[in-house]
């Protein structure tokens, strides 16, 4: 007689945002993951949700840690609020799957970790970037060896959000308060750097050791005020805004890797949702903007077009090998993954948290590699503070010093 599979009861925190986990918990199809509740401040947003059978709605965080029919909370909330929020659900009882970044300060990443470990309970960053499908046939490929010594690796996360900085009433939303009161860092790492340390073995067969930022101007946003003063009258062209519009991070692996990130939210130009580089000593990898747009592209030593001395000549569509380095999980779900958002990423996010609760193991995407990724953005910020200096990056598998 086979074992009836309890489901997990989550509740999504943050409605608009939280969609994505909605979504993708229709896209699985299984029986075993059911959403539970639905909670935001904003009465408005949880309108849709009300009548849903068995969906309640919450208007207050708290409602939902006492909730005992809720085994899971989805935190779809600002960023800023990542943090104590999953350690407070922790503390409830309840597992974990966060939006990014998993945290703002270094505190709030060593205080996480120590809350995942006490409670026993799963945590997982919802980095959906990771999951999507060229991400996982490059991880593959780097893991089988194609690439040879990887030396170096780079990603961009280029998004023009100003016009997500205000309210359609031209006030602040949280995104503007941040981006008007940060002080300069690498600000939203991990879409950038998630993929590239899954290439590099980050936390696993090599770890980061040093960081250093640099800043440009903050210039955009006094470009996008002064467009429509009209209906932003409370604010002026010459307002200072303390985040810059570009930051660039340098980090040096402990194997002797060099990764480069760029992270800016308000520059002037179209999305460009994936500019990733991956270099080796037989292999170079480039994706140079979003699905869709352009195709990711590959060369790999005497299998592309190679001189006889081994310089490589011309790239190849990174399609051309997925038959042979095709991710499983993209063949066994690709069809699914395709109806969830972010390439699919939302899908395999959702899918692999609630298997690691089910399984009892750690998810994908743990703790560990939820603080490493996301400290970049304090240690960043101590880098351009100090100007420019060099900082190390602390082992969040290590004890806290």
């Amino acid at each position: 007689m086979s074992q009836t599979i309890k489901p997990t009861r989550f509740a999504v925190i943050g409605a608009r945002r939280g969609r994505t986990f909605i979504h993708s918990a229709n896209s699985l199809g299984e029986k075993g993951v059911t959403l539970a509740a639905v909670c935001d401040c904003d009465l408005s947003a949880l309108e849709e949700w009300k009548g849903t059978p068995g969906v309640k709605c919450y208007s207050h965080y708290e409602q939902v840690l006492n909730d005992p029919n809720i085994d899971a909370v989805c935190l779809a909330t600002p960023v800023p609020l990542h943090a104590r929020q999953a350690i407070a659900a922790l503390e409830a009882g309840k597992h974990v799957l966060s939006e990014v970044t998993a945290a703002y300060t270094l505190d709030e990443c060593w205080d996480l970790v120590a809350a995942v470990r006490k409670s026993g309970l799963t945590y997982m960053m919802a980095e959906n970037y990771c999951f999507m499908e060229p991400v996982l046939q490059i991880q593959r490929m780097a893991e089988e060896g194609v690439f040879g010594e990887i030396t170096y690796a780079s990603g961009s996360y280029i998004h023009d959000c100003r016009d997500l900085f205000f309210t359609e009433e031209g006030e602040l939303t949280w995104r503007g308060e941040l981006r008007r009161s940060l002080q300069p860092a690498s600000s939203y790492p991990t879409h950038s750097l998630g993929p590239v340390a899954r290439w590099l073995g980050i936390n696993r067969t090599d770890f980061f050791k040093s960081t250093s930022s640099r800043a440009s101007q903050s210039a955009s946003i006094a470009h996008y005020i002064k467009r429509n003063q009209a209906r932003l009258p409370n604010f002026s062209p010459s307002d200072r805004w303390l985040h810059p519009d570009t930051v660039t991070t340098c980090i040096n692996t402990e194997k002797g890797a060099l990764i480069d990130l760029r992270i800016d939210w308000d520059s002037a130009r179209p999305h460009q949702m994936c500019r990733y580089e991956l270099q080796g000593t037989k292999a170079a990898f480039c994706w140079p903007d979003s699905p869709g747009k352009s195709e990711p592209l590959i060369w790999i030593e005497d299998r592309s077009p190679t001189s006889d001395t081994g310089v490589a000549h011309d790239w190849e569509p990174l399609s051309n090998y997925s038959k042979e380095f095709g991710h499983p999980l993209w063949r066994s779900f690709g069809d699914e993954a395709q109806k969830a958002g972010h390439g699919g990423g939302d899908f395999f996010v959702l899918r692999e948290f609630v298997g690691a609760i089910r399984e009892e193991r750690a998810p994908l995407i743990d703790v560990v590699d939820a603080v490493s990724w996301s400290s970049i953005t304090p240690l960043s910020q101590q880098s351009i503070a100090q100007g420019n200096a060099s900082v190390a990056i602390p082992r969040f598998d290590q004890a806290r010093p």
